[in-house]
């Protein structure tokens, strides 16, 4: 395997999550966590006296040897030298303090924060969401509510009366008063006015989880208990629950009304409707005239949307058309008048075909808070946290005067929470709660102490640590310098001009055909020296192309050359490379072996001083840094891995 040349630095470093372990290979560094050791432990090797453990090695060793093929697998002694190399160049960047630099610590630490999220996820829990989730996607539930707001933060005496009101709403409602009249005494939803609480058709992921789950769990026809979402508390009643339309894809065009034109807006659309019915195309006429100008631009294209996403005016109509392509009467919404224009159905899909879809929603929808309390659940118990409750029930009654800044909430093991914690973080969040609080602090805890407690997880992490360091360090020395070092490179180029030749070369148009006979054609007017624009206009049909060229200058061995080409001046018979692939080639210039200027192969010899620049650089951290084998533990490796 190659090593990293300069030119591919940018692409890595931007993709190192997915790439850091073929770096790691591909610079022959593949590394490791040094986990603390024992006194069983055995010395390979000491750099400057300082101990390098066997175990540290094969980890490297075994892990190269799965991931190589066998015919680039390397013995003990080979691999050894390697990982003597990696050592010497860790030892320099850590001499060198790169370590320290503001740039490596925050680049490390973003990718340590990537690295910590899959150990905050309860699968269990996951897979459990994902599933309901399914279930739920395959109902559509007909609803409406009342709200009353509540800030996240509000005192328990503001929440009881919340849920009290909402009690007292639900007992007139259940005691045959409407549903619709009382929304519209109690709640605070600003639609309230115009809905009277109606919600329509949604399914999941519409509303936020907390409303969603309570409306799941409410018969038709009944009225929920109180329930509190991050917008204060509800009551839900459920008008209605139907098998899920599915979702679709349509396109429409909306005309809006004018102000002192009441007629205005119908009597476009619907001249709009009658040239369409007279054949003019529903794309064009929807950029001509649609005042959704965010969709005009697409023909009136539309993203496809399940029944709850639009207002029910619209989505009544565009979920009535039956087949794709047909096209709505004109029809009033509160936006305009429309017509709409059916391109697909989608039915709700198989659970394994959706079950990765559905898992990216839960992991990053409001669905991940309830992971993140289950995993923040079982972390107090396993840290066995203990709540201060007298200071909690004392804050909450009164945040500002009846508890003191300094007060302990809780304990992890060796660190306190006080009430100052507790003020700050709510000041900074305002939409969370001191549970939050809690919760957050439990995990982030967590975070900072997983390498403490998952050795599988400080492996990883000190890859991606050393990993990244002898990036820089690479760079820093060689991978930058070998790019900018001009005058170095061009002495280098001198010194090697050898390595840097053309082989014979031929100046050619290459012209490629799917029809044989049509290859015939070009090759007689290529042999009439017909100039190349005129056979394409001869050749191609319209849009039907017949024939493309290329033109340029190709080492004879070139793979764009067709194989078995007779290298001479003029033009080559009609050669079949396979079925539906002719080609003809003019010839228009052999030119012989000679010598690459610099500019020429710029790249090749950017990377062989690379190389050149590496060796040199090894060989000074040997004489810098004392190495000491363990001839007795080398010997037992090579018995056991021969």
């Amino acid at each position: 395997m190659r090593r990293l040349k300069y030119p591919e630095i940018t692409f890595i470093k931007q993709n190192l999550i997915t790439m850091i372990k073929k770096i790691f290979f591909a610079l022959f560094i593949i590394s490791f966590a040094t986990s603390a050791q024992t006194k069983k432990e055995k010395v390979l090797l000491t750099i400057d006296g300082k101990p390098v453990y066997t175990s540290e090695f094969l980890r490297v060793y075994n892990k190269n040897r799965d991931i190589v093929s066998e015919e680039n697998k390397k013995n003990i002694d080979e691999y050894l030298d390697l990982f003597v190399n990696y050592k010497l160049k860790l030892q320099e960047a850590h001499d060198l303090k790169l370590d320290t630099i503001p740039s490596y610590l925050r680049e490390f630490n973003k990718y340590k924060k990537q690295l910590v999220e899959p150990y905050l996820k309860d699968r269990k829990v996951t897979d459990n969401l994902v599933k309901e989730a399914y279930n739920r996607m395959k109902e559509e539930i007909n609803a409406s509510h009342i709200l009353i707001t509540l800030p996240p933060n509000a005192t328990p005496k503001d929440t009881l009366k919340a849920y009290n009101t909402l009690i007292e709403a639900r007992n007139k409602i259940l005691n045959g008063e409407s549903f619709e009249a009382v929304a519209k005494k109690y709640s605070k939803d600003p639609s309230v006015k115009q809905n009277g609480g109606k919600l329509g058709y949604f399914t999941a992921f519409s509303m936020v989880y907390p409303f969603e789950t309570a409306a799941y769990n409410t018969k038709k026809g009944e009225i929920s208990m109180p329930f509190r979402t991050r917008f204060g508390y509800h009551i839900v009643k459920i008008n209605d629950r139907r098998p899920s339309k599915g979702e679709i894809k349509v396109a429409h065009i909306m005309i809006r009304e004018k102000k002192g034109q009441p007629d205005y807006a119908k009597n476009q659309i619907n001249d709009i409707y009658n040239k369409f019915k007279q054949g003019e195309s529903f794309e064009k006429l929807a950029k001509q005239y649609s005042d959704d100008k965010m969709s005009a631009m697409k023909g009136g294209v539309l993203k496809r949307f399940s029944y709850g996403r639009m207002i029910p005016e619209f989505a009544d109509v565009a979920f009535s058309l039956k087949n794709k392509g047909d096209v709505s009467k004109p029809f009033k919404t509160k936006f305009g008048w429309h017509i709409v224009k059916l391109i697909d159905k989608y039915p709700v899909k198989s659970y394994d075909e959706l079950k990765d879809f559905i898992t990216k929603k839960v992991e990053k929808g409001d669905r991940s808070v309830v992971v993140g309390k289950s995993m923040a659940n079982k972390l107090m118990k396993k840290y066995n946290v203990k709540i201060n409750d007298a200071v909690l029930e004392k804050y909450l009654n009164n945040p500002k005067n009846n508890t003191s800044d300094t007060d302990i909430l809780f304990s992890i093991k060796e660190k306190n929470y006080s009430v100052a914690d507790l003020k700050n973080y709510l000041k900074k969040k305002r939409d969370k709660t001191y549970q939050d609080f809690i919760d957050d602090m439990v995990l982030e805890y967590y975070k900072n102490h997983l390498a403490e407690e998952n050795q599988d997880f400080a492996n990883t992490l000190q890859e991606y640590k050393d990993g990244l360091l002898l990036f820089d360090l690479l760079q820093k020395k060689i991978w930058t310098k070998a790019e900018k070092d001009t005058v170095g490179l061009q002495q280098f180029y001198n010194n090697h001009i050898e390595n840097y030749n053309w082989k014979k070369r031929v100046k050619a148009e290459i012209a490629s055909c799917t029809k044989k006979e049509k290859c015939e054609v070009v090759k007689n007017l290529l042999k009439a020296n017909t100039p190349i624009e005129k056979i394409k206009d001869i050749v191609n049909d319209g849009a039907t192309i017949n024939v493309l060229f290329t033109s340029g200058t190709y080492e004879i061995n070139s793979s764009k050359l067709p194989k078995n080409i007779e290298i001479k001046k003029g033009v080559t018979n009609v050669i079949s490379e396979g079925e539906n692939d002719f080609k003809v080639v003019k010839i228009e210039d052999i030119l012989p072996e000679t010598t690459k200027k610099l500019d020429e192969t710029r790249g090749k010899v950017i990377s062989d001083y690379q190389d050149y620049l590496e060796k040199e650089w090894i060989s000074d951290l040997h004489k810098k840094y004392s190495v000491k084998r363990n001839k007795k533990q080398i010997k037992k490796l090579k018995k056991k891995y021969k």
